[in-house]
């Protein structure tokens, strides 16, 4: 009986325990089972070509023509690489098409590497005294196949290989029959050979045909599959060189077919922030010996708590514990021991303007709550924001802010010591990012009080300062533009919540340095599930040496940096619904020293925002982990949204108008009332939204729904501010207040849902104590339209 298999990749060494005593021969594939590629698809590798423009497009186009050549003239499709190159060179001579040729060779070579678990049941076969064959549906020959293998998984590799089929010397591919002619070379029976590879048709089926044993080897679940192409559609969005002049690379694949996951917590944490992590702890340990070197001191790293404790654990996991330490220094503990004197004191007030929260500005300040009311003067929001920064200006509370902030500076530096540290030490400061604003405020308190030398380096970087620190990114201004950084930075809490560890943010410190935390909340929920994906991402940490033989040589530290910006890029616009299930357990701490929480993903917030206010709007809110919100609605809204981030589109309101509805409508005072053509602009799902000016409570509004729709179903009828209306920042400062509504020959059936006579009116009574411009929105859905009448003279 035949036996025919189907395994995962961690099956493969020792797969031979279940051949049947008849196997002789073991029989490979060649690539994506023996021989696997440092980028995402076999295309990819063409991108390095030299061709101008990049040689992907070309090459496959030459590809695509030799073999229609060829099936015209012998009626078969299986061709030789030099006729790919006789196609897209026409009238090179053999001189030129050597050197084409042996220029793919070279590519080939440099992205190539053999699979670990592939080479461990080579050996093993070895060990069993069985035969190794390799048959291929290649374009190379076998003589340039061979030294394929040999150069990119080494020689020892590439000497337990007895035989080379290829499908170019007999112009037969797998699916095709190729296993006959090798049958009849070999001289043996199909029960003799045990056959591995990828492709469950040219591998597992048409072989099985023969009476041949074969094995479906499984690369990847189809969500990983998915994953990894979604990861070079972002690499292309993020860098426009990729898939032009540079390939789409993919380090991790081995890791992730070896250790890939169902579950989708450890999916998670293993196939996207392993990755990522790995790719940045090997990073900082470069960057240590890197300053090391250059200042002749031993560099300490501190690894910023909270966000800092996830890279920490991975770094830990690949070079140990020495010379690193966990510091817990926030953003608002590095502000508030940096208020050295008026100037420091007018940038903070100035930069966080627009919120009203005069409490969170004393808790920074080191204010107390007398003084704050005694600043404010019993005022409310803006007005008592207002007048608190101009009391905080006067000599005397300069003077105390300043004594108080030298105070809090003196715990911090205690807790320094805590982790370590000693006057004149080197340094480095290690956290996510973005703008190295720990750094930018802590730097010249710490360079003053303890000589020390700073560095910092951060997985994303940008700076908004020029303050010359030396701050680096692994993903920075020199190998991306600012553009791309600034629309991975806008999503990146979710990276955070996952980074993080369970413990409340660090709001003051002990006089001997111990931190003092606040309260972290019940998030026993939260904690476990992160907790599933940090462990997943270490174990990426541990696994990422065992997965290849020898790492491929395009396999360096741009080509990590790539992986990572694909990676984060794919993750943070492009999740998965699974994803996305994970996440919304979580709750993102906003942190500045107050207790304020939202949800990291609030799906049926941003379906409501879309179907009343459509995509733009929702763009714009001020949303913790919008593409997560936004995966339910499709593909199309993640795209438009990573585009129009990415490429910092200018884009308003009326662009996103697709359809129009014309409706009939009135506005009425106490003494008058005017007819006036309403507009509904589509936004999402069917859905219109008109609007209707009301002044400041002046004016009653009414629509006639009955003239255009037989069943209509009202999602919003509320006033907002005529400034807030398609600005989420001015729309929670004056939020909207919902509409009572009167309904004339309107009949609702279920909530929210109505029946509607010809002549139906909806009408909106003004907003009471209305003190600014407001405008109604009213957001419905026409479920049923009315048919337009028809006089005699057109049916006649």
């Amino acid at each position: 009986m035949t036996l025919q298999l189907s395994v995962a990749a961690a099956e493969l060494p020792t797969l031979l325990d279940q051949a049947p005593a008849s196997v002789r021969y073991l029989s490979l594939d060649c690539f994506d089972t023996l021989l696997w590629r440092n980028t995402v698809a076999p295309r990819d590798v063409f991108a390095e070509l030299p061709i101008a423009g990049g040689g992907i497009w070309p090459r496959a186009r030459a590809e695509s023509r030799a073999r229609k050549r060829q099936h015209f003239e012998t009626g078969k499709h299986e061709i030789a690489i030099e006729a790919i190159y006789r196609s897209l060179k026409p009238y090179a001579d053999d001189v030129e098409i050597a050197a084409a040729v042996q220029a793919e060779l070279d590519a080939e070579a440099r992205h190539c590497y053999a699979f670990a678990p592939t080479v461990a049941l080579m050996k093993d076969a070895k060990a069993r005294g069985l035969e190794i064959i390799i048959v291929s549906d290649t374009y190379l020959s076998d003589v340039q196949l061979r030294e394929l293998i040999a150069r990119a998984a080494g020689e020892e590799v590439a000497g337990l290989i007895d035989r080379i089929f290829v499908s170019s010397a007999y112009g037969l591919a797998k699916a095709e029959g190729l296993f006959k002619p090798v049958l009849q070379d070999l001289g043996v029976g199909p029960e003799t050979i045990f056959h591995v590879g990828d492709n469950k048709v040219a591998d597992h089926d048409a072989p099985a045909l023969l009476g041949i044993h074969t094995v479906h080897l499984r690369q990847f679940t189809s969500e990983c599959a998915q994953r990894l192409r979604f990861e070079a559609s972002a690499a292309a969005m993020i860098d426009s060189s990729v898939r032009n002049s540079r390939p789409a690379v993919a380090p991790h694949r081995p890791v992730l077919s070896l250790h890939g996951s169902d579950d989708p917590a450890v999916a998670l944490g293993h196939d996207v922030l392993g990755p990522v992590m790995h790719a940045f702890a090997a990073w900082v340990e470069a960057e240590r010996r890197e300053m090391a070197e250059r200042t002749g001191k031993p560099v300490k790293l501190l690894f910023l708590m909270r966000d800092g404790h996830l890279p920490m654990q991975v770094y830990r996991t690949l070079f140990g514990e020495r010379e690193c330490a966990a510091v817990e220094i926030s953003r608002f503990t590095a502000r508030r021991a940096s208020f050295t004197g008026k100037e420091v004191i007018c940038n903070f007030l100035s930069d966080d303007c627009r919120h009203g929260r005069t409490d969170v500005l004393a808790r920074q300040l080191g204010l107390n709550r007398q003084e704050t009311n005694k600043l404010c003067r019993n005022e409310l929001g803006f007005e008592a924001q207002k007048k608190f920064n101009r009391g905080v200006q006067t000599p005397q509370m300069l003077r105390i802010i300043a004594e108080r902030s030298a105070k809090f500076a003196d715990k911090l530096v205690a807790h320094l010591r805590r982790a370590g540290v000693n006057e004149g030490d080197a340094v480095m400061f290690v956290d996510l990012g973005y703008a190295g604003t720990v750094q930018n405020l802590i730097e010249p308190v710490l360079r003053d009080r303890f000589g020390i030398q700073i560095a910092g380096r951060y997985l994303l970087f940008r700076d908004h300062e020029q303050t010359g620190f030396d701050k680096r990114g692994l993903i920075d201004e020199r190998h991306y533009d600012l553009a791309a950084i600034h629309a991975l930075c806008m999503p990146i809490a979710v990276i955070e919540q996952l980074s993080t560890v369970a413990q409340g943010s660090v709001v003051d410190y002990s006089l001997d340095g111990s931190p003092v935390r606040k309260d972290a909340g019940p998030k026993g929920l939260q904690n476990a599930v992160r907790d599933r994906v940090q462990e997943a991402c270490v174990a990426f940490a541990r696994n990422a040496e065992g997965a290849v033989v020898r790492s491929a040589a395009s396999d360096d530290a741009d080509c990590r940096r790539s992986m990572v910006a694909a990676v984060l890029g794919r993750f943070l616009f492009m999740p998965t619904a699974a994803e996305v299930e994970v996440l919304e357990a979580f709750d993102h701490d906003v942190n500045l020293g107050s207790d304020d929480m939202v949800k990291l993903v609030d799906p049926e917030l941003a379906g409501t925002g879309l179907k009343r206010r459509g995509l733009f709007y929702v763009n714009q809110s001020n949303r913790m982990y919008l593409p997560g919100e936004l995966q339910q609605h499709g593909l199309p809204h993640l795209l438009a949204m990573f585009a129009a981030t990415r490429h910092q589109f200018d884009l308003r309101p009326a662009d996103f108008h697709a359809d129009t509805i014309e409706l009939n409508g009135f506005i009425a005072s106490a003494t008058s009332q005017t007819l006036l053509p309403v507009e509904a602009h589509s936004t999402h799902d069917g859905y219109y939204q008109a609007t209707l000016p009301v002044g400041a409570g002046q004016y009653a509004v009414g629509v006639q729904l009955g003239a255009f729709a037989e069943w209509v179903q009202i999602e919003e009828a509320a006033f907002h501010s005529a400034a807030g209306l398609h600005d989420p920042v001015a729309d929670s400062i004056t939020p909207a207040s919902p509409a009572q509504i009167l309904f004339e020959g309107m009949e609702e059936v279920s909530p929210g849902f109505y029946r509607c006579r010809e002549d139906a009116l909806l009408l909106v009574p003004p907003p009471a104590k209305a003190k600014e411009p407001m405008v109604l929105s009213l957001v419905f859905r026409p479920v049923v339209r009315r048919a337009p009448r028809i006089s005699l003279k057109e049916a006649a």
